[in-house]
C-alpha cells in the first residue's frame, strides 16, 4: 500500500512540473508573437518573423543567424529585416545553447545585427586584430587600415556571405540594433575597396 501511495505522489509531482513547464512555454510563445520587432518592422516597412511554427514563415533575404555562421536555437529565434541608411539590415534576437560546469545544457540570450555588403573574402575583426583566412595577401593592407581607423577595432565583426555582422549578449533593443547597424554601415563604407574587388563586388 505504501508503495502505491509513493508512486501516486511521484506521478502527481511530475504532472505538476509538466503543467508549470507547459504554462511557461505557452507564455513564451505568446511573448515571441508580440515581440517588439513586430512593431519595429511596421514602422520601418520591414519584415518580421517570430520563429513560432504557427506563423507564416518569412525568410531573410541575406546573411546568417549566428556569429559563427551556424543556426541559432530555432524555436527561440526572432528576427526583423529593415533598412538603415539605405542598407538592408537584419537584427536577430535568440537564445544560444551552452554547457554549464554541471554538464547540463542551458540557454543564454544573444542578439546579432547584420548589414548587407558586396561579396568579399571572409574578413574577421577580433580582439582588435584583422584576419582574412582565404586571402592572406590582403591581410597587411587591412591591418594598416585598421591601425589607421581604430574605431573599427572596438567590436568583433565578421564579413562574409554578403553580410557584415556583429553581436552581443542579451536581448536586442531599439538602441543597440540601430547603433550596431550604423557601425556596420560605416565599416562597409570605409573598408578598402580592394576587399570588394577580390570577389567582383561593387565598391
Amino acid at each position: 500500500m505504501l508503495v502505491v501511495v509513493v508512486i501516486v505522489l511521484i506521478a502527481a509531482v511530475f504532472a505538476g512540473a509538466a503543467a508549470i513547464w507547459w504554462r511557461s512555454h505557452a507564455k513564451f510563445v505568446e511573448g515571441r508573437k508580440e515581440h517588439w520587432f513586430k512593431a519595429f518592422a511596421a514602422e520601418r516597412g520591414g519584415t518580421f518573423n517570430s520563429g513560432v511554427p504557427s506563423d507564416a514563415k518569412a525568410v531573410p533575404t541575406f546573411g546568417v543567424l549566428h556569429p559563427s555562421g551556424r543556426p541559432l536555437a530555432g524555436s527561440a529565434t526572432t528576427w526583423v529585416e529593415f533598412r538603415h541608411r539605405d542598407r538592408p539590415v537584419i537584427a536577430v534576437d535568440a537564445q544560444e545553447p551552452y554547457r554549464h560546469f554541471d554538464d547540463h545544457t542551458y540557454f543564454r540570450d544573444i542578439h546579432v545585427t547584420q548589414v548587407r555588403v558586396p561579396p568579399s573574402p571572409q574578413l574577421r575583426i577580433t580582439a582588435g586584430e584583422v584576419s582574412l583566412p582565404t586571402e592572406p595577401r590582403l591581410a597587411g593592407e587591412l591591418a594598416r587600415w585598421l591601425a589607421a581607423t581604430p574605431r573599427f577595432a572596438e567590436r568583433d565583426v565578421v564579413v562574409e556571405h554578403g553580410s557584415a555582422r556583429t553581436w552581443g549578449p542579451g536581448c536586442a533593443t531599439r538602441q543597440n540594433i540601430v547603433a550596431e547597424a550604423g557601425y556596420l554601415a560605416d565599416l562597409a563604407e570605409q573598408l578598402p575597396t580592394t576587399l570588394w574587388r577580390v570577389s567582383g563586388g561593387a565598391s
